[in-house]
């Protein structure tokens, strides 16, 4: 081969090589690959080679086919590099043997300028290797898609193989589910035959009835015209006994009214012919009006809670009163939560009537006398006490009896006396109304009813100071703790200065008081006489015993307890026991001006008197003011 037809052989490549440079952005897409097929570009750089080998020698040697290793093991051909100086040269004499570097290639003379273009020779075989280096990658390229494409074939026959598999289970499945339905649907065809039948024969039935029923109706609607008419007639008649029983009723007031004046009038008559000026009375009189006065206080408390019967109470908790939160707690003697009482409609009376009796008490009985100012109570009693140093005490007595008699029949005393007893009227039902607000619509009614209570509690204070003997109401019982607000003590129950007035009680006071029964609420506190009638002696007896609420033991070990505050003190009485028995009454809207109920309405049942002075209880510590 001459050089003509190698330069020739050498632009054809070189124009083969500009092809494929600029086809070289579409080779992105993927060429299926074989072990057969040979690329382009192999056959042009096989070219290459083999026209040099033949411009040096006239054997070749073939160059060791690449060992290509799995894709897995392969790793990714480096990018090509820029060709090195020398580079064919060094490759000439590794490759070809008979080639000499610096010996018959070009002439031998001056070394070449750095800036001289390289030869064509040398051109050519950095473009040859160019083009090597690019078809091994593409080579790479190609088994890896090849693998690739493999793979996917391979993962997509599987899924489409798993994916008949479940298109198979679930059509079966669906076709067990309508085989079922289609059981279910002949079953419910025959059960709506069944019933279609039955309800057939029900609908005759009910036809049947029916026409009894209305006949039945027509019958009853007659018989009912003519009830009406009957009805009629007989309420006509109740209406006119009604204004009847009202008219009578006025009159029964106006009568009442002008018996309790003239009784007035009498009692004043009687008074100004008394050289004493004493209306004297004895100690079963005070028995009988402590009683009628507890028995009032009761059914005031009663009609106050059940006017509210729909409200709950407002606890401890929900007050900022102070005073008012301690006086609910000395409401309860045995340390048990007072909110326990209030929580309930019933029991919280039992919390009403001990707060109504402690604030009658300390406003009413705790005066020298009330309805008179302080200043001449103070002075009273400073000279009451000078007497006492100098003079018998049945003279003093004497003498307080007359003084008291006679200042309590000024009119500017009654004046004073009533509106003393407003006063204590509002205090004590502002009080409760913080705890049970009543109706609006109600609370005239309450509060008259109150003032009627007050009234009848100031009488008694005033009747008992103007005794020649010394009547005394005692404070109620209440509770005392300690530093660290625990209950010190439990009060017994002492049947002589105490009774049992819940009225359920199946063990009379003797026999609670051997139980060791203890007391958790007073109702009314205890009223002691000094002296006899005519003011001598130091003696004291009973007049009334206090009113209280008692714990019994209760035997069985798993029975329901009451909680305490204190932790000395465990009660075992079943919640079901602490309750207020309803006071005794005619009529529920009584009127506390009517005829005196004591006997029958008494709390208590039998009088409990003590006459020997060897009583517990001292009224020498107990003072006016």
């Amino acid at each position: 081969m001459d050089k003509r037809s190698a330069s020739g052989n050498l632009r054809s490549v070189s124009l083969g090589q500009r092809e494929l440079n600029a086809k070289a952005p579409e080779k992105n897409e993927l060429i299926p690959a074989t072990a057969t097929t040979v690329p382009p570009l192999g056959l042009a750089g096989a070219a290459v080679l083999s026209l040099a080998g033949s411009s040096s020698s006239s054997t070749t040697t073939p160059a060791a086919p690449h060992s290509v290793l799995p894709p897995t093991e392969q790793a990714a051909p480096p990018p090509p590099q820029p060709p090195v100086a020398n580079e064919g040269r060094a490759r000439a004499a590794k490759d070809m043997a008979d080639v000499f570097d610096g010996y018959g290639e070009g002439r031998i003379g001056s070394p070449r300028s750095p800036t001289r273009p390289h030869s064509m020779r040398r051109r050519q075989s950095m473009q040859v290797l160019e083009l090597e280096a690019r078809v091994e990658q593409l080579l790479a390229e190609n088994r890896m898609l090849a693998e690739g494409r493999a793979q996917v074939e391979s993962s997509i026959s599987r899924h489409t193989a798993s994916s008949l598999v479940e298109r198979d289970s679930e059509i079966e499945q669906l076709r067990r589910m309508v085989h079922e339905a289609n059981d279910v649907i002949d079953r419910l065809k025959q059960t709506n035959e069944g019933l279609r039948s039955s309800n057939s024969t029900i609908a005759v039935k009910q036809r049947d009835e029916v026409r009894r029923i209305e006949a039945q109706a027509a019958q009853v609607t007659k018989d009912f015209e003519q009830l009406s008419v009957v009805s009629s007639q007989q309420a006509r008649v109740i209406q006119e006994k009604d204004k009847e029983i009202a008219h009578l009723r006025k009159q029964l007031e106006a009568s009442a009214d002008e018996i309790r004046r003239l009784k007035e009038e009498i009692l004043e008559q009687s008074k100004s012919t008394d050289p004493d000026f004493l209306h004297v009375r004895d100690i079963d009189y005070f028995d009988h009006r402590c009683q009628q006065l507890c028995a009032h206080v009761q059914q005031w408390v009663l009609r106050f809670s059940k006017f509210s019967d729909m409200r709950a109470c407002r606890l401890t908790s929900e007050l900022n009163d102070e005073k008012l939160i301690d006086r609910l707690d000395n409401a309860v003697l045995d340390g048990s939560e007072v909110d326990l009482y209030l929580a309930d409609r019933v029991r919280r009376r039992d919390i009403f009537m001990s707060m109504t009796t402690t604030m009658i008490w300390e406003f009413v009985f705790t005066r020298y006398l009330f309805g008179m100012d302080r200043e001449q109570r103070q002075k009273l009693k400073h000279l009451e006490k000078q007497l006492i140093d100098v003079g018998p005490p049945h003279a003093v007595r004497q003498w307080r009896a007359v003084t008291l008699t006679l200042l309590s029949r000024r009119p500017a005393f009654k004046r004073q006396r009533d509106q003393d007893t407003e006063a204590v009227v509002q205090a004590i039902l502002d009080t409760l109304s913080k705890i049970l607000p009543p109706p609006s619509n109600l609370e005239d009614q309450i509060q008259n009813q109150l003032r009627r209570v007050v009234r009848e509690a100031v009488g008694l204070a005033i009747e008992m100071r103007c005794q020649r003997a010394e009547y005394m109401m005692l404070p109620p019982l209440q509770p005392e703790y300690d530093e660290a607000g625990e209950l010190v003590e439990t009060v017994s129950f002492n049947a002589s200065l105490m009774n049992e007035g819940s009225g359920n009680s199946q063990l009379t006071n003797e026999e609670l008081e051997q139980s060791a029964a203890t007391v958790r609420v007073v109702l009314f506190p205890l009223v002691l006489r000094k002296g006899d009638e005519q003011g001598r002696g130091d003696d004291e007896i009973v007049v009334t015993p206090a009113q209280v609420l008692v714990n019994r033991p209760y035997a069985s070990p798993v029975s329901p307890t009451n909680s305490v505050r204190s932790k000395n003190v465990r009660l075992l009485t079943p919640v079901s026991d602490l309750r207020l028995m309803t006071p005794v009454s005619d009529a529920d809207g009584a009127s506390l001006l009517g005829g005196s109920r004591g006997d029958r309405n008494s709390p208590r049942q039998t009088s409990v008197r003590t006459r020997s002075a060897m009583s517990d209880v001292s009224m020498s510590d107990q003072g006016y003011f």
